[in-house]
C-alpha cells in the first residue's frame, strides 16, 4: 500500500477543519436572524447555509383576479454560513417594485452591505419587478441587521406610496432637444457631440479579453447622453468601474438623487473585470453635468463622497 506524505496528511486535515469551521450554523445564531429580520429560516445542514424567504404579495398580482406562486420565485430571501476569515457571510436577493430600487440601494448601502447586481426581472403581465443582489460579510448580528433595515425600507416605501396620488416618476420623452454641448464639455472635462439636439459624451477604459486589448468603441466605456432643453434636461448613460470602486460609485450617485437602473457585466473574462451601471437623471442641463463630474471625481479619488450629504 502506497503511503501518503505527512505533508499530504496536513493539507488534508486543514481542509477538513476549514470544513468543519464553516459548516454549521449555531442554533443561537439561527434564532437571532429569525428575531432581527422577522422571517422564520430553514437550515441545509449539509452545506452550512440558513436561509430566510420573504415573500412579496405585491409581486404576485398579475390581475384583480389572478395571483402566482410566490414559488415561481416572487420573493426575497437571504442566506447566512458561519467563514473562516469572518464571523459571517451574507448573500441576498431583493425583489423589488420600480420606486423601491433606489431607496432600497441607498439604505443597503449605508448598512455596509455590498451591491453587487441590479435587473429587470418582469415575466408576467402585473407590477414591473426589479431583482436586486447584495453581499456583505461581519457578524450574524450586524448582517441580520442590515438585511431588515432594507425590508423596513421596502415597507417604508409601501407605506408612502399608498398615500401619494401620483405614480413613481420616470424620465419624460422630450418631443424636441436643443441641448448646448459647450457648457457641458467644459464641466465635464469631455468632448460631446451633439446631434439633433442631444448631447453625448464617452470616457474610454482599457481591457484586455481573450488575451486581446480592448477599449472605449468595443464598449469598455463611460458614457452620458443628455436630452431636452438646457432648463429641462434628462441625462442617462453607463459608468464603468471595477469591483472594488462599485460601492463608492454606487454611494456618489445615490447622494446626488441620480437614480440607477441596471448593474450588469457586459463581456466575461476581461482583465480588470468591468461592471457596467446603467443610471438616468433629470434637471437643468448644467446641474445634471455638475452632478455627474462629482461622481466622476469620485470614481477616480480626485474627491471623496460626502457621508453627511443626503439625497
Amino acid at each position: 500500500m502506497k503511503r501518503v506524505p505527512e505533508f499530504s496528511k496536513f493539507a488534508v486535515a486543514m481542509i477538513f477543519f476549514a470544513n468543519a469551521a464553516t459548516a454549521a450554523v449555531p442554533q443561537q445564531a439561527r434564532a437571532l436572524i429569525d428575531h432581527l429580520t422577522g422571517g422564520r429560516g430553514t437550515y441545509a445542514a449539509d452545506d452550512g447555509v440558513y436561509r430566510v424567504i420573504f415573500p412579496r404579495e405585491e409581486a404576485t398580482i398579475v390581475q384583480d383576479y389572478q395571483n402566482l406562486s410566490p414559488n415561481l420565485g416572487l420573493n426575497s430571501c437571504v442566506a447566512f454560513t458561519s467563514a473562516i476569515h469572518h464571523d459571517a457571510i451574507l448573500t441576498g436577493q431583493f425583489l423589488l417594485l420600480e420606486d423601491e430600487v433606489n431607496p432600497v440601494i441607498t439604505v443597503a448601502l449605508d448598512a455596509g452591505l455590498d451591491v453587487t447586481g441590479l435587473a429587470a426581472s418582469s415575466l408576467f403581465e402585473g407590477p414591473r419587478l426589479q431583482t436586486l443582489d447584495v453581499t456583505g460579510t461581519g457578524t450574524f448580528e450586524g448582517l441580520a441587521s442590515a438585511f431588515r433595515k432594507s425590508l423596513d425600507e421596502i415597507r417604508r416605501v409601501r407605506r408612502t406610496a399608498a398615500l401619494r396620488l401620483t405614480k413613481f416618476a420616470v424620465p419624460a420623452v422630450p418631443l424636441e432637444s436643443a441641448i448646448d454641448g459647450s457648457p457641458l464639455d467644459t464641466i465635464l472635462s469631455m468632448r460631446g457631440v451633439v446631434i439633433s439636439g442631444v448631447y453625448k459624451a464617452a470616457i474610454g477604459s482599457r481591457a484586455v479579453l481573450h488575451g486581446e486589448l480592448i477599449g472605449r468603441e468595443m464598449g469598455m466605456s463611460t458614457w452620458v447622453s443628455f436630452a431636452g432643453t438646457n432648463d429641462h434636461a434628462v441625462a442617462h448613460g453607463e459608468f464603468a468601474e471595477t469591483p472594488d470602486g462599485l460601492k463608492t460609485l454606487l454611494k456618489a450617485l445615490r447622494s446626488k438623487g441620480i437614480n440607477i437602473i441596471s448593474i450588469r457585466n457586459h463581456t466575461l473574462g476581461e482583465h480588470p473585470q468591468f461592471v457596467f451601471v446603467h443610471f438616468w437623471g433629470q434637471d437643468s442641463a448644467l446641474e445634471l453635468a455638475k452632478k455627474i463630474r462629482y461622481v466622476l471625481d469620485t470614481q477616480v479619488g480626485a474627491m471623496a463622497p460626502n457621508p453627511r450629504e443626503k439625497i
